[in-house]
């Protein structure tokens, strides 16, 4: 009897000392690179750009009908870890909008986070899905640097920025130059600053900033569908960030008309709605460790049934 204990008891060991060998050894392995079925949207960006050497992961997911959430975990051409969040939302699918949000849900400025601010968005019969952050901003007064058009009425109507972002009254997106803002003020229903233009009728639009930081963008096709990029950055282990001209490459690569830079580093915030509990995800990893209050942004919403 004593044997058959002394041999189990050693067998017992045996097995816990190989599955801890092995959980130590899982602990180092890297992630496997995809070698087939990957998204739409990372093929065409591997495909159209010389900026992706290796697809680590990534996921599209329904967030809405007419709203897809891509992730991408990706190894750059420079081999730096790389993670990007991609929403593509279809302006032609019933019930889905792009409204521009300010903190507390005021027409004043302020700053809040983009998920608390979301708290505030109230629309008849529609639900938020998503959002992103929008504008620069004073990080003093939450003063934004562009102009501001809230439901078709003109906040602010001076900008120091390069462009802006808008929705038109019939729904369709638009970017413009700031100097030509007089000419879109009367048909937009929402609109917000934005920086450096991108992409300008198909073209990459000339940049020469050469700094690299986690990047918020936006940009548009011919069949209204918008696309808002966040790459993150700041963290080597994790994800380093684009320069402007990288950025506008992504968005060149996905057919976009036009596109333009939204406020980055600790500003970029990408935040979904959980699909099954009424509970916003902060999807990226924003570079100051938590999700910055800013002075204002975009909200995705769809049909509330």
């Amino acid at each position: 009897m004593t044997k058959n204990i002394k041999y189990y008891y050693s067998l017992f060991l045996l097995t816990v000392l190989t599955m801890t060998t092995v959980s130590c050894e899982n602990e180092d392995v890297q992630p496997s690179i995809i070698e087939e079925e990957i998204s739409s949207i990372t093929q065409r960006l591997m495909d159209s750009t010389g900026l992706v050497s290796n697809v680590f992961w990534d996921t599209t997911f329904v967030v809405a009908p007419g709203v897809e959430e891509t992730d991408i975990h990706y190894l750059s051409m420079k081999g730096l870890s790389m993670r990007m969040f991609v929403f593509k939302i279809d302006l032609k699918e019933n019930g889905v909008e792009l409204n521009a949000m300010m903190p507390y849900g005021s027409k004043g400025y302020g700053m809040q986070s983009i998920p608390a601010m979301l708290e505030y968005v109230e629309v008849p019969g529609k639900k938020v899905v998503g959002a992103v952050n929008s504008d620069f901003f004073n990080m003093t007064t939450g003063e934004p640097r562009g102009i501001v058009v809230l439901d078709g009425e003109v906040i602010k109507n001076t900008a120091m920025l390069d462009s802006f972002f808008g929705i038109y009254k019939n729904g369709k997106p638009v970017i413009g130059l700031s100097d030509d803002f007089e000419q879109y003020e009367a048909d937009l229903q929402f609109g917000l600053g934005a920086g450096d233009l991108l992409v300008r009728d198909y073209d990459l639009a000339p940049l020469s900033n050469p700094e690299i930081h986690p990047r918020t963008g936006v940009g548009f096709t011919d069949l209204d569908e918008v696309y808002f990029i966040v790459v993150d950055g700041r963290d080597f282990d994790y994800s380093n960030g684009l320069t402007l001209s990288e950025l506008a490459e992504m968005f060149k690569a996905l057919g976009v008309k036009d596109a333009t830079n939204l406020d980055g580093g600790g500003s970029s915030t990408f935040v979904t709605l959980h699909s099954l509990s009424d509970v916003f995800h902060i999807r990226n990893k924003p570079s100051d460790g938590s999700p910055r209050p800013v002075g204002n942004g975009w909200a995705i919403l769809v049909n509330e049934n």
